[in-house]
């Protein structure tokens, strides 16, 4: 991509980054090379120097923005200053330039929580995926109890306006513009009902501080199975359920059932012998179930807009799993039946 400058110059990518680079290493060597991106619009490059940097490390992450910031502190940056303050694994910063859209951040290599695991034996996926649920419950309790007003994250929350947004997303985009469905008065009228029931019952919920996209993509394997974190500048507070929800009814890596209920045994049992917080199985479970129905229809929605509107279809393909997770959580909660059977008019693949 070339940037005309106001000057008349013009100025490719790699002239951009070598001119970013060179402002703190000098004229140091280096190769440039694009990583696999996410759904948003910022992409990210490996830098690799030839040798060390002059600040001794051999390769960084760079973080290009959608567009300049302009406006105050970045969120991803509020973020992980917080995090990273209170011990949690975030990437080091090691530069800016957001008038230029840049961001320089610590490489943990290639190696996500999805990679770790693909074929991997079973105790070795049990043994990551508890790592991981401890982390998580880390993010939770240890940063909510730590609480900074300063950082973004504690004046956001999964309120009811918050949750119905995100069915509202769902509704707009998946059934009305991907599946192109024509709902009747009286059926929309009990969707959005369930919608508004499911939303109050997760807001009057305990609130503690989520990563918001705690899924395997977003969890690094480092060396010695240290899990680190990224994609966490969304972040805002939630029940305890919505990262367990994110992690392991995962769109990209279907974890086993049998996987599953051992997994929130361990966050019941953590939450209990180590935080001190005692959760009511019965309840922990209704409440997991219905961020289950939430959290996958919100992806469902998510998947339907790339496809559609952003022309992302690579997407596409996590949308019927997704919707069966709901679909699962539904059978455990007859009393949602005539709210499940009405969505499921227009989305069969929850029947």
């Amino acid at each position: 991509m070339m940037i005309q400058y106001e000057t008349g110059e013009t100025m490719s990518l790699e002239q951009r980054v070598k001119r970013f680079v060179e402002r703190k290493h000098g004229r140091a060597e280096f190769r440039l090379d694009k990583l696999a991106g996410d759904a948003s619009d910022r992409s990210f490059h490996r830098i690799s120097f030839v040798g060390a940097s002059p600040q001794g490390y051999s390769s960084a992450i760079l973080m290009e923005l959608g567009q300049p910031w302009t406006d105050g502190e970045l969120p991803y940056l509020n973020v992980r200053r917080f995090m990273e303050k209170i011990g949690l694994p975030v990437p080091a910063l090691y530069d800016t330039d957001l008038a230029s859209g840049f961001i320089l951040i610590e490489d943990f290599g290639d190696v996500t929580l999805e990679d770790a695991v693909r074929g991997a034996p079973r105790p070795r996926f049990d043994s990551l995926y508890e790592k991981a649920v401890d982390l998580m419950l880390r993010i939770q309790v240890e940063a909510t109890r730590l609480r900074d007003d300063s950082c973004v994250s504690f004046s956001l929350a999964f309120d009811v306006e918050k949750l119905m947004f995100e069915f509202d997303f769902f509704y707009d985009h998946a059934l009305l513009n991907y599946k192109a469905a024509s709902v009747s008065p009286e059926d929309e009228r009990i969707i959005k009902s369930g919608f508004l029931a499911i939303s109050e019952k997760l807001a009057g919920h305990a609130l503690y501080l989520n990563h918001r996209d705690y899924h395997s993509r977003n969890i690094m394997v480092a060396p010695g199975d240290r899990l680190c974190l990224v994609d966490f500048q969304d972040a805002r507070l939630g029940p305890v359920q919505y990262d367990l929800v994110s992690l392991v009814m995962d769109s990209y890596v279907p974890v086993p059932e049998d996987a599953c209920e051992p997994l929130c045994r361990h966050c019941l049992e953590t939450l209990d012998s180590l935080y001190g917080i005692k959760q009511d199985p019965e309840l922990f479970t209704e409440i997991f179930d219905y961020m289950t129905i939430q959290r996958c229809i919100k992806a469902a929605g998510s998947f339907a807009y790339l496809d559609c509107v952003k022309m992302k279809n690579r997407y596409l393909k996590y949308f019927v799993p997704c919707l069966s997770r709901v679909r699962t959580a539904f059978e455990r909660r007859p009393e949602l039946g005539r709210f499940h059977e009405t969505l499921s008019k227009y989305t069969p693949e929850i029947k």
